[in-house]
C-alpha cells in the first residue's frame, strides 16, 4: 500500500492546476446553485465521509463559507502537528534545529541538513524548512502535473485502466478503489479525495 499512497501524494498535486478549492466546489456543484448537496459530495469520498461534520448549520448543502472553514481548520491543524514536531525536535529548546537534533528527529532531515541549510550557520530555522517545504510542494506539483499529464493518453482529463496499466502499475492495481464514481477513469480529484481519506 506505500507505493500507492507515495504515488497518490505525488498525483494529488495535479488537481492544483485545476483552480484550487474554489474550483473543487463547482465542479462538485452539478446543479449550479451554489452549494455542494449529499449526493453531489459521493464524487469526493472523503467529503462524503465527513459531511455532517462540515455541514455546520445541518441543512444538508456545503456552501463555499463551510468548505472554506473545513479546510482552514485542516491547515490548523497540520500546522499545530508540525509545531509540536519541531518543539519534540528543538531537544535544547533554541528555536532551532541543530544538526544533531535534526539527524535524532528525522533521517530525512538529517540527510539533506547542510542542503537545507540555505545560510550554512549549522542551524535549520523554521523560515528555511518552511521555504524548503513550499519548494518541494511545487516541484511535486509540477512533477506530478507532467506525470497526469504523460498517464492520460487521450488527453481526456482521467486515466482509465488501460492507461494506468501502461504508464502507472501501482494505480491500476488499486483502480476500482481510486476510481470512486465507477465511470473507468481516475482523475486528478479522486487521486486527491483518496488521498484526504
Amino acid at each position: 500500500m506505500r507505493p500507492l499512497i507515495a504515488l497518490i501524494s505525488l498525483l494529488t498535486a495535479a488537481a492544483a492546476h485545476a483552480g484550487g478549492a474554489e474550483c473543487d466546489r463547482q465542479k462538485m456543484d452539478a446543479d449550479g446553485d451554489g452549494a455542494v448537496s449529499r449526493d453531489e459530495a459521493k464524487s469526493h469520498p472523503w467529503l462524503a465521509g465527513q459531511f455532517d461534520t462540515v455541514d455546520a448549520n445541518k441543512d444538508g448543502r456545503l456552501d463555499k463559507d463551510e468548505l472554506g472553514a473545513q479546510r482552514e481548520a485542516h491547515h490548523a491543524d497540520m500546522k499545530a502537528r508540525g509545531e509540536e514536531r519541531w518543539k519534540a525536535a528543538d531537544t535544547d529548546g533554541n528555536g532551532n534545529l541543530s544538526r544533531a537534533e535534526a539527524e535524532a528527529s528525522s533521517s530525512w532531515v538529517g540527510e539533506r541538513f547542510a542542503k537545507l541549510d540555505a545560510n550554512a550557520d549549522g542551524e535549520l530555522t523554521r523560515d528555511e524548512m518552511h521555504a524548503a517545504r513550499k519548494q518541494g510542494h511545487e516541484q511535486m506539483r509540477e512533477h506530478g502535473v507532467e506525470r497526469f499529464k504523460a498517464a492520460d493518453a487521450n488527453a481526456d482529463g482521467g486515466i482509465d485502466l488501460a492507461e494506468a496499466q501502461t504508464a502507472m502499475p501501482k494505480l491500476a492495481e488499486k483502480f476500482s478503489t481510486v476510481d470512486a464514481d465507477n465511470d473507468g477513469k481516475v482523475t486528478a480529484d479522486e487521486l486527491r479525495s483518496l488521498h484526504h481519506r
